[in-house]
């Protein structure tokens, strides 16, 4: 049988350990203020286009990078375009949305 002091030194090293590199994850509250969330950006604004009756979500692909959205692929119409570019902008911690959409035909179904 194990002492008690070895009980409690297995569980409290582990637990100790975990606090330690949740801390250091963390950040100070100042710091994680102002840090950039591509990813979270990224889903944020996929969910905006996708909940989005106008525009075809599927045929934009998203990508962040330090808070610098890039839309790249196909929409339909220049007012599609634009809508796309505008929800991204409206993303809460966005600096800037760089537009690389463009016109194009729709395909035929027949094909």
């Amino acid at each position: 049988m194990t002492r008690p002091k070895t009980r409690v030194r297995r569980f409290s090293v582990p637990l100790i350990f975990c606090a330690l590199a949740w801390g250091l994850m963390a950040g100070p509250p100042e710091a994680r203020a102002d840090e950039c969330r591509d990813a979270l950006i990224t889903a944020s604004v996929k969910a905006r286009l996708m909940s989005d009756d106008v525009i075809g979500a599927f045929k934009i692909n998203v990508d962040t990078d330090e808070c610098v959205v890039t839309l790249n692929g196909c929409a339909d119409s220049r007012d599609q375009i634009k809508r796309a570019r505008n929800l991204a902008k409206r993303v809460k911690h966005v600096r800037a949305v760089k537009n690389n959409l463009t016109v194009c035909p729709a395909e035929d179904e027949d094909e």
